[in-house]
């Protein structure tokens, strides 16, 4: 702080300087009509013709002054122009700002989350009375001894700084496009990320570079997480529409101020097969592998086109399609019961049908050389196995217990 005593527009008496961002000095005053102390923010007036400062200082004094009642707006209630600067007088508040507090490294979630709510609170009262603000960041924002937070600074980049401050400019903004609710979002999520993170993440080393930062590159997220972490990725989209809305904003906010995470929505775990899945599976696989063996080596189903005898081709792969059904049905009772049950029933009937075809059907068949009988024996024991494991399968539980 600065000791001064400087009387400005005749009446109010300039007593110290609290602070000064390059683009305003922040004075501590006393109003000479009453005596009391308010706080005046001094603003240098461009050097332009009378007409032009004369329509600047129309239009700070309409953004300025513009009516938004909530708490944590610090209302300015005069402006008055003297010494080639325009003075903003509003209520004194004893706080430091934003700036100032993240100067000595980044700050607890649970704080930089509490003072986005606040702060969040102002920009819709603000925008429902139809004012944007244009120029959220840490140095518009006091936060006081007892946990208060003020946002100060309306309208004052639009009328004298329409470029703004660039590393917290919205991408439509740098477009050249005019300030919105939308943007006033987007600045407020740099703000927050630049409190969380401990520096502004479109921060570089020139103006050129910074401002394509914000429009091209997305912000790392090193500290912050878990519902802050949300609201902050969802102001920052590059799309204006695509930003979260502050309806969705506070509920995430207040968590983050409460501390209580929502742990991201997790799969419920199943439990291992049983043992008589296993045992059944492994049956199921063992009849697959068995009724290919007797397809190829009984029924020679190589010979898949004698077309000749029509029969005994589609036995044959009916055969095969029963054996793959099988060996895959035994699979999938180790993990899909309801599926593995189903082809394993598959099985068994394809077994009967291509059994049917390829046993009854010529006097002549040969099995391995040997009588239709030996072949035969051998068909109807492969059947009865196939009918057996299908039955069994259908005792094992559809649904495995999830764990947890």
């Amino acid at each position: 702080m600065t000791a001064v005593s400087r009387t400005t527009a005749e009446r109010y008496t300039l007593l110290e300087k609290l602070g000064d961002d390059g683009a305003a000095v922040l004075w501590r005053a006393e109003d000479g009509s009453g005596g009391r102390q308010v706080a005046i923010k001094e603003l240098p007036l461009p050097a332009v013709d009378e007409a032009t400062r004369a329509a600047l200082v129309e239009r700070l004094r309409r953004e300025a002054m513009a009516g938004v009642d909530h708490p944590s707006v610090v209302p300015v209630h005069e402006v008055v122009v003297a010494d080639g600067a325009a003075f903003l007088v509003m209520d004194l508040v004893e706080a430091r700002t934003l700036e100032d507090l993240t100067s000595s490294g980044p700050l607890e979630a649970r704080f930089v989350a509490e003072i986005g709510g606040r702060v969040l609170g102002a920009l819709v009262a603000a925008h429902t009375a139809g004012v944007v603000h244009g120029d959220v960041r840490p140095a518009n924002i006091l936060v006081c001894p007892d946990g208060a937070v003020k946002l100060t600074g309306f309208g004052i980049a639009k009328a004298l700084d329409p470029a703004g401050t660039p590393a917290f400019l919205s991408p439509e903004t740098i477009a050249g496009h005019e300030g919105t609710p939308h943007s006033d979002l987007w600045s407020l999520g740099v703000t927050l990320l630049s409190a969380s993170e401990g520096g502004n993440p479109f921060q570089r080393g020139n103006v050129a570079a910074t401002l394509y930062a914000v429009v091209n590159e997305q912000p790392s997220f090193t500290r912050t997480y878990g519902p802050l972490a949300d609201v902050l990725r969802g102001l920052l989209a590059k799309a204006p529409q695509a930003r979260i809305l502050p309806d969705h904003a506070f509920p995430l906010l207040a968590q983050a101020v409460s501390g209580v995470e929502t742990p991201a929505p997790q799969r419920p775990g199943l439990r291992p097969p049983s043992v008589f899945a296993v045992l059944a599976g492994v049956a199921g696989m063992v009849l697959g592998f068995a009724l290919l063996a007797n397809a190829m080596l009984v029924h020679q189903a190589y010979y898949f086109f004698e077309f000749a005898h029509l029969s005994i081709t589609v036995g044959d792969a009916g055969l095969v399609l029963a054996g793959v059904a099988a060996v895959a049905g035994g699979a999938s009772l180790l993990v899909r019961v309801r599926a593995g049950q189903i082809m394993l029933s598959v099985s068994a009937l394809l077994t009967l049908l291509s059994l049917c075809l390829l046993t009854f059907v010529g006097e002549d068949r040969m099995h391995l050389g040997l009588p239709v009988q030996p072949g035969f024996t051998m068909d109807v024991l492969v059947l009865v196995f196939a009918f057996i494991v299908a039955g069994v399968a259908w005792f094992v539980p559809a649904k495995r217990p999830a764990v947890g």
